[in-house]
């Protein structure tokens, strides 16, 4: 089931989930009138999680899952608590005070965190080049994300308070992808995201503000239930290929090239909304291609 190795397909596989991302983003964006995003979120991860599951339990008869040790699972857990429940509550509690690109901004900061923790705790060395390609790739994405105006905070403590929160939303994941690193060296990335996801899915659904995502969805005409479908299966995806990034690419380098879907999210919208290219954007675009290119 291993099917990736070397950190260069790491390094193609956690693109792949940026890329992947993008296209969730456009389905989270044609979905928003039906579904509030924390319910959507929760029926992604549930309908995401079991599929991966599902297709774990098929190829392997659940002998991957059977060998988990007590430890291991009780990492999985720890790791999923810490990105879902404290980082993205954080992250999205953040965008309402200072808005998406100014959170966006802030919380790009989190594989620069996680390169410094992987080097202190997990014995990790960072090149030259590489510590270049992380600058470059993070420099372009936040060009990439300011290019779009945004209205500015109501106040200044509310503006602080939004940047302290998204600080703290990147340490909180940064913390998450440590805690998820030893765990991969004894288990593939597809056993690994088919207790995670699952996981992270039944966290939000059982959590009081996705109260009534499961009625909201049958609800929803067909339309709306055949993208809900299809973003459950780009999320399954979009996840395995982040994991298999962290299993074989160094933490501090998969989490980087993860971070890259704004880069993407460009020729999307020129194609699919129909937005405007600005001048910031594209300076951006090049230092991240840059950057990747360093980083790959």
């Amino acid at each position: 089931m291993d099917l990736l190795s070397g950190p260069a397909l790491g390094a193609l596989a956690a693109l792949g989930s940026a890329v992947t991302w993008t296209f969730i983003s456009l389905l989270v964006r044609t979905l928003s009138a039906t579904f509030d995003s924390i319910r959507l979120n929760a029926l992604r991860a549930s309908l995401g999680g079991l599929l991966l599951l599902l297709s774990v339990l098929a190829l392997d008869q659940g002998a991957g899952l059977a060998r988990l040790s007590a430890r291991t699972f009780a990492l999985l857990v720890v790791s999923n608590v810490v990105a879902i429940v404290v980082g993205d509550t954080l992250f999205f509690e953040s965008t309402r005070h200072v808005g998406l690109a100014r959170a966006m901004t802030v919380s790009m900061s989190y594989p620069l965190i996680t390169a410094v923790f992987a080097v202190a705790l997990l014995g990790e060395t960072i090149t030259g080049r590489v510590a270049t390609g992380i600058g470059l790739t993070l420099g372009g994405l936040v060009l990439i994300v300011t290019a779009r105006e945004t209205a500015p905070p109501e106040s200044p403590h509310q503006a602080w308070k939004g940047l302290g929160l998204a600080a703290l939303a990147a340490l909180a994941w940064a913390v998450a992808v440590i805690v998820l690193k030893p765990p991969l060296r004894e288990m593939d990335a597809a056993t690994a995201q088919a207790v995670r996801l699952p996981m992270a899915g039944f966290i939000l659904l059982a959590s009081p503000w996705a109260r009534g995502a499961v009625a909201r969805f049958r609800q929803a005409g067909r339309t709306a239930q055949s993208r809900v479908i299809w973003l459950a299966g780009l999320t399954a995806a979009s996840s395995l290929m982040f994991v298999a990034g962290l299993k074989h690419a160094s933490a501090a380098v998969a989490t980087a090239l993860a971070s890259t879907a704004p880069l993407f999210a460009i020729p999307v919208g020129l194609l699919f909304l129909g937005e405007r290219l600005q001048v910031r954007a594209v300076l951006g675009a090049i230092l991240t291609v840059g950057g990747i290119a360093l980083l790959t």
